[in-house]
């Protein structure tokens, strides 16, 4: 009879065991093993997104967040329902905050945080009065004068890589008419033999030294850009372009130079 005691005791204690486990959160297979994308729920609402029922989809993609504590797709869905059709910029940023707490390096983070800055100023916008709305300008101005810069920056150094070639095809046809001048005065004259054929250096002015002395790697120092990094190593500035596209993996845009970043040269 003891030892039926010990067995139900230690039978109890094993039941409240797993009952608490399963409250907690922590005894449930299903969650821990399916996906999220996997969800019915999640599956309706994209369906329902095709089909342009916004809302329908919402309450899908919220029922999933309810339902999940790993819901980071269905944040991110319904933050952007929010922002872009229901007009809630406040219930958008709380989504978005909820996909980078459980998501701060992933895919679509980066996004996720320009789109948090743009509900905040559309939020910033429905205040009465709008109280910030010359600094919301002002930000949006900021980002047009910064965009245009780099634009203007990116049209110089074609505008330079264009003048250099026009340089050089300078360079080739005063070689070709130096060439016709050396012709010996019988070609002229009608003779029958052969001519030897006009030979040109198409080959780029390089900056002194052969190419085996050239460094293999360039670190970026304050004030440079592709152009001058090409006319330091190459003698021409020019061939930016191949240095760019040398560095396209740490390199988003000709203009993201940092100091002290290497660059590949080519």
């Amino acid at each position: 009879m003891e030892t039926g005691r010990k067995v139900k005791s230690l039978y109890g204690a094993i039941c409240v065991l797993l009952a608490g486990m399963v409250l907690l959160g922590g005894c449930n297979p299903v969650e821990s093993v399916s996906r999220e994308t996997d969800e019915r729920a999640f599956r309706r609402g994209k369906s329902l997104l095709r089909e342009g029922r916004h809302e329908e989809a919402l309450q899908a993609f919220l029922s999933v967040v309810s339902s999940r504590q790993d819901a980071v797709e269905s944040h991110l869905e319904a933050g952007l329902i929010y922002l872009n059709q229901i007009k809630d910029p406040l219930a958008a940023i709380h989504h978005f905050r909820g996909y980078l707490a459980m998501n701060p390096d992933g895919e679509h983070a980066d996004f996720v945080r320009e789109l948090i800055l743009t509900a905040q100023k559309d939020f910033a916008r429905t205040l009465p009065g709008n109280p910030f709305g010359e600094a919301v300008e002002r930000v949006n101005l900021m980002e047009t004068v910064k965009s245009l810069r780099e634009e203007n920056n990116r049209l110089k150094e074609t505008i330079i890589g264009l003048q250099e070639d026009l340089e050089e095809r300078g360079r080739l046809l005063e070689q070709y008419r130096e060439a016709l001048a050396r012709r010996p005065a019988e070609t002229n004259a009608g003779n029958d033999r052969e001519l030897a054929p006009i030979v040109i250096d198409s080959t780029p002015r390089r900056a002194s030294g052969a190419d085996e002395d050239r460094p293999q790697t360039y670190t970026v120092k304050s004030g440079d850009t592709l152009s001058r990094i090409s006319l330091n190593v190459y003698g021409v500035r020019g061939r930016w372009a191949e240095i760019f596209e040398a560095n396209r993996d740490t390199l988003p845009s000709p203009n993201a130079l940092q100091p002290g970043q290497v660059l590949t040269i080519p």
